[in-house]
């Protein structure tokens, strides 16, 4: 067997890729090494992101948050990008739409914001367009009605709060927000 023409050197040995062997040019000689091997530099830390700071409003209402947050930060964290200039935010609290989210009260409306890898939600209701704000006690269902309620009356936004104290905070936050909705707890 012919080997290729090759000049002289060290070079991977055929049989053991852990050793480096001498190369005469012509063939393959007895002398061997151990093969350096080069260390992949380590890949440059990720810069640490800073925690978003949270607009005074939105941060006084999480603090009054009883409940757990859990799974609703990011949307918590984005909720300034949703929110009007010059609207406040009054109360909040996680919730269970298509996903877990946050269920906001401000000044002005009724909201709750879900961000999923493959979905999105948002619900708003405006004051001046809420009739009824309902909280369920036993199903947990915080329910906001653009109509009379009835047994076929369908609410505008729907969604599941675990936490009863948190719901009946924002569900007082929005009683004392709007003039017109009448808040009714189960």
């Amino acid at each position: 067997m012919t080997a290729p023409h090759r000049p002289a050197g060290w070079l991977p040995d055929p049989l053991d890729p852990a050793l480096v062997r001498y190369w005469d040019g012509l063939r393959w000689t007895f002398h061997t090494a151990v093969a350096r091997v080069e260390r992949p530099t380590a890949p440059a830390p990720e810069p640490v992101r800073p925690a978003v700071a949270l607009r005074p409003d939105i941060a006084q209402a999480v603090d009054r948050v009883r409940g757990l947050l859990v799974g609703a930060r990011k949307e918590v964290n984005l909720l300034e990008e949703h929110l009007e200039p010059e609207e406040r935010v009054l109360a909040l609290t996680g919730a269970l739409g298509e996903g877990t989210g946050v269920l906001v009260c401000t000044d002005r409306r009724l909201l709750f914001l879900f961000v999923g890898l493959l979905r999105r939600q948002f619900l708003q209701v405006r004051w001046n367009e809420a009739r009824e704000v309902v909280y369920d006690r036993t199903t947990k269902v915080f329910a906001v009605y653009t109509v009379r309620r009835t047994k076929r009356a369908v609410p505008a936004l729907a969604v599941k709060v675990q936490a009863r104290s948190d719901a009946e905070a924002v569900a007082h936050a929005a009683a004392s927000a709007a003039s017109a909705p009448r808040l009714d707890v189960l």
